[in-house]
C-alpha cells in the first residue's frame, strides 16, 4: 500500500510518531512537505519530499516583487505547494490534513483524475472556522462532500465536523499516541519540586497565568526549594521573563529557550507538575495538546485550562481549572505539590491512560485498519 502522507509546513517528529509503525508493517509512507518549514525534520523518522511552493516557482523578478509588496504592505507571499496533485499520481491513498489545507484541495484534485481514496485528518475544533474567507470557506465545502474519510483526534473536532454537515459514519477518532519506550518515568522522582511550561511563548498559551500562580505560591516562605522550569521561545519570550523577574522569581525561575525533541523525555523527567495554560481566543482553542499525554507517559501529574480538548485529554489523571483564573491554578498547584499521596494517585491514572488510550503501536494499528478499509 503506498500512501501519500500530507500536513502542508508542518511536518514534524511528535505529529508523526504514531505512524513509524507503519513502515515495518508493509506500508509505504511518503510525506510531502514544502518551505517555510514549521518545525525542524531532522528526527522525523517517516521518508519525505521537500516540494517547491508557488513562490519559489516564480521568476527571479516576480519573486522581488513579492517581496517588497509583502514587506511594504503586507501583500502575503504564495506559499501554498507547486504541482501537488501531480505529484500524488501513483498513491493507493492520500492521507491530507484539515478542510481548509491546499493540500486537501489537491488531494481532491488527484482523486477526480485518478479515483485515489482521499482521507482527511482534522485538527480544526472550531465550527465553520475560516468560512469567511471566500477560499476557504469553497475548499471546506468541497473537502466535507468529497472526502472519503475523515480522522479526528477529539470528540471536540468531531463534534465540529458534524456541526458543519458530514455524517458521523464518515468520522473515525484515533487519538494521537506517544511512544512509551521514549517516554517513560524517571527511576525516582525529583528531589525538589519542580513545575513545568512548554510550549509556543504567545499570550494565549498562558504562561503569564502560570507565572503569576507561582509568584503566589511563592509568597510561602516554606517553599524556596520549588522551582519553574519553561522550555519555548517565541514573540511574547521578553514579557514572560521580564513577569517572572517582576514577581520575584529570581533564580527559582529558568527558561530553555529550545530543545532537540529527542531531549524532551528527559526535559520532562525532571518535573513533578507540567501546566497547559491555554486560552481559548474567537480563532482558535487548544486541539489537543500533545505535551500532556508526553508529560503523562513521564509520569508527570497535568494541569491544564479548560480549552478545547484540555479537559479531554487529561481526563481523571489530572486537574483543570478556569483559563485565565491563576488563583484558581495556583490552588491546583498546592493539591498536587502538598498532598503526596493525592500527587502519586494522578501519576498513577496518567500512566494508565498513556496505556490504554495513547499507545502507540495500538493507535498505529487502528490507522492500519482505517487505511486498509479505504484502499480495497
Amino acid at each position: 500500500m503506498k500512501v501519500a502522507f500530507l500536513m502542508g509546513n508542518r511536518l514534524s517528529a511528535w505529529h508523526t510518531r504514531m505512524y513509524e509503525p507503519l513502515l515495518s508493517w508493509g506500508v509505504d509512507l511518503k510525506a510531502l512537505t514544502y518551505r517555510p518549514l514549521r518545525f525542524p525534520l531532522e528526527q522525523v523518522r517517516i521518508p519525505y519530499e521537500i516540494i517547491p511552493n508557488r513562490a519559489e516557482t516564480r521568476t527571479l523578478g516576480k519573486r522581488i516583487r513579492e517581496g517588497i509588496e509583502n514587506r511594504l504592505v503586507g501583500t502575503p507571499v504564495n506559499e501554498e505547494p507547486a504541482g501537488l496533485s501531480e505529484r500524488l499520481e501513483g498513491f493507493d491513498l492520500i492521507h491530507s490534513w484539515e478542510l481548509f489545507s491546499a493540500d486537501t484541495e489537491a488531494a481532491l484534485e488527484a482523486k477526480q483524475r485518478w479515483g485515489t481514496p482521499v482521507l482527511v485528518t482534522v485538527w480544526d475544533n472550531l465550527p465553520f472556522h475560516r468560512e469567511k474567507d471566500a477560499v476557504f470557506a469553497k475548499r471546506k465545502q468541497r473537502a466535507r462532500k468529497e472526502a472519503d474519510r475523515f480522522l479526528v483526534y477529539t470528540h471536540d473536532s468531531r463534534k465540529t465536523l458534524i456541526e458543519e454537515g458530514v455524517e458521523s459514519t464518515r468520522i473515525q477518532l484515533i487519538p494521537p499516541s506517544v511512544d512509551l519506550e521514549a517516554f517513560s518515568p524517571a527511576a525516582s522522582p525529583p528531589k525538589n519540586p519542580v513545575i513545568l511550561g512548554v510550549g509556543r511563548m504567545v499570550p494565549e498559551k498562558g504562561f503569564e497565568d502560570l507565572i503569576e500562580a507561582v509568584g503566589f505560591l511563592l509568597k510561602d516562605r516554606t517553599r524556596e526549594s520549588l522551582t519553574l522550569r519553561l522550555l519555548g521561545a517565541g514573540p511574547n519570550e521578553e514579557a514572560v521573563d521580564l513577569l517572572a523577574e517582576t514577581r520575584g522569581l529570581g533564580e527559582q525561575y529558568e527558561r530553555v529557550p529550545v530543545l532537540d525533541y529527542s531531549e524532551l523525555p528527559e526535559f520532562l523527567r525532571q518535573g513533578t507538575v507540567l501546566v497547559l495554560g491555554s486560552k481559548p481566543t474567537p480563532e482558535w482553542k487548544e486541539q489537543f495538546g500533545m505535551i500532556l499525554i508526553e508529560a503523562m507517559a513521564c509520569g508527570v501529574v497535568v494541569i491544564g485550562a479548560k480549552s478545547g480538548a484540555i479537559p479531554e485529554i487529561i481526563g481523571g489523571a489530572g486537574l483543570v481549572y478556569e483559563p485565565g483564573a491563576f488563583d484558581e491554578l495556583a490552588e491546583c498547584l498546592r493539591q498536587v505539590l502538598d498532598r503526596d499521596a493525592f500527587r502519586e494517585s494522578l501519576t498513577a491514572k496518567g500512566l494508565e491512560q498513556c496505556r490504554n488510550r495513547f499507545d502507540r503501536v495500538s493507535n498505529a494499528k487502528q490507522v492500519l485498519s482505517l487505511y486498509e478499509s479505504l484502499v480495497r
